[in-house]
């Protein structure tokens, strides 16, 4: 069960976070790394903020909300999954982070679902 509030936290914070600092334009610092990671402030990447932005507040709302807790987990989780492992595929820069980060949330999804799937919760 901690693991499951644990990928839900994580997504909150960094899905919450990328979310945040894509959506909105930043000026100074904050820009120039998210330009030099995601590239010009375009519509693609404000789609992409939305998407993270979804991502955290689905896991609010599964984090709080005892009768949706295993459901938004069971299609969130490998949702994000796929979404994060084609990033590996597609992303041509191999000096990008943000496969390598996805990887890690990915992996910690994937024990996730095993420990939905091994206790049946």
């Amino acid at each position: 069960m901690y693991i499951i509030i644990t990928s839900y936290i994580v997504n909150i914070l960094v899905a919450g976070l990328m979310g945040t600092l894509l959506f909105f334009n930043f000026n100074g610092k904050v820009e120039e790394r998210m330009l030099k990671v995601f590239g010009q402030n375009t519509s693609g990447r404000q789609i992409l903020a939305c998407l993270y932005l979804s991502i955290a507040l689905f896991s609010v709302v599964g984090l709080l909300n005892e009768t949706y807790f295993l459901k938004i987990a069971m299609f969130l989780f490998p949702f994000q999954i796929l979404y994060k492992t084609l990033t590996l595929l597609s992303v041509k820069d191999k000096r990008n982070p943000v496969p390598y980060a996805n990887l890690a949330i990915s992996i910690l999804h994937v024990f996730s679902l095993m420990q939905i799937e091994k206790f049946g919760i």
